[in-house]
């Protein structure tokens, strides 16, 4: 995504892109890392490698900031999932979340959604567009595979995708530190079993119209 439009400090000066995807990308990894409470503009600065000045220019405040390095990363379109079949756009739906979790800005995400509830005037509305803009995407491979005649009328959107979702996440958090590398390297395993037993347990519980 490209850098969001920054200030310039006076008429005619040219605007610094490089300093800009410095200072947001050092925002979005000390987020991530120290959490709101003790994110700071000094801070970003001392990591971006830039100066103070620089980023006091652009961005007047923390809030400013932080907000706009969310913006920058996690607020991308959510991914519109459909092969046309139930099983590889769980898998790929499987792959989209382990990939986000296992990247560089996974854990920005998970922090966001946590902090929208302790600082609700600053995250909640960003947290809920992104989330519900995910869930929507989720929802209709669902409502597709029901439309092919893959599951039956009745089948639970909320129920397959949270014993989905919620096994990716759960692996990628309780994996101890030590084993994160194993982890990542076993995901696309992990993947497959994961996407075949949540398909396994949904067509047994809401089996397709007879005949079909």
């Amino acid at each position: 995504m490209s850098v969001p439009a920054i200030r310039t400090a006076g008429p005619g000066r040219p605007r610094d892109a490089e300093v800009g995807r410095k200072a947001l990308q050092a925002a979005i990894e000390l987020y991530a890392e120290l959490g709101w409470a003790k994110f700071t503009l000094d801070a970003v600065a001392r990591r971006a490698g830039i100066g103070k000045a620089a980023i006091y220019r652009r961005w007047p405040s923390r809030e400013k900031l932080v907000m706009d390095a969310l913006e920058w990363e996690l607020a991308t379109p959510a991914l519109t999932i459909d092969t046309g079949n139930l099983r590889d756009d769980l898998r790929e739906l499987a792959r989209a979340m382990m990939d986000h979790y296992l990247g560089p800005h996974g854990l920005a995400g998970l922090r966001l959604h946590v902090e929208a509830r302790a600082y609700p005037e600053l995250f909640a509305d960003l947290s809920a567009t992104i989330r519900r803009s995910r869930v929507l995407n989720a929802r209709a491979v669902i409502r597709r595979a029901i439309a092919r005649g893959e599951l039956g009328e009745h089948a639970s959107s909320s129920l397959i995708l949270d014993t989905l979702l919620g096994g990716v996440l759960n692996h990628v958090l309780a994996t101890p530190e030590d084993l994160r590398p194993k982890m990542t390297a076993g995901s696309a395993r992990y993947i497959e079993e994961v996407t075949g037993f949540v398909l396994t347990a949904a067509t047994a519980i809401y089996p397709p119209p007879a005949g079909l």
